[in-house]
């Protein structure tokens, strides 16, 4: 089994869990803090276009020559929305979406379970190819005006 495929397994087995623990996945390929600062760092205004890769993980191209195209980790309360995006309190962003937040730069290790291939994010993480691409944590997100 390919690292891809068995990280893909992992985030399918993890997606039916249910309890209260951290390394739970509701949201399938939408992995999200529990509360803005769950995942420490210092907090920036960002912006970019939010783009999806063929296995259907969301990314940030945050506009920017060499800062590379992270995997997004979505703010609070945020749950899968129409056509493969996210919404957050009703509103949706899904590919292609001018958006602007604020949040975390960060390496998947950075986040909690971030290393295990079996934990929440760490299984999504790995899977969207955030260990070479990095990791946008969002606390705060919305469509950019324009």
């Amino acid at each position: 089994m390919t690292r891809s495929a068995a990280a893909a397994c992992a985030v399918a087995v993890l997606a039916g869990c249910g309890g209260d623990a951290v390394d739970t996945n509701p949201l399938g390929y939408l992995a999200r803090q529990d509360e803005p600062g769950y995942v420490p760092g210092a907090r920036l205004e960002v912006s970019g276009t939010i783009v999806a890769l063929e296995n259907g993980c969301l990314m940030l191209d945050r506009d920017r020559d060499g800062a590379g195209v992270p995997w997004i980790v979505w703010p609070p309360g945020t749950v899968p929305g129409d056509g493969g995006g996210a919404d957050i309190d009703g509103v949706d962003f899904g590919p292609g979406d001018a958006v602007t937040g604020a949040g975390t730069v960060a390496v998947l290790a950075d986040l909690p379970g971030g290393n295990d291939d079996d934990t929440y994010f760490g299984a999504q993480g790995h899977y969207c190819g955030a260990d070479s691409a990095g990791v946008m944590v969002l606390d705060s997100l919305r469509h950019a005006a324009g």
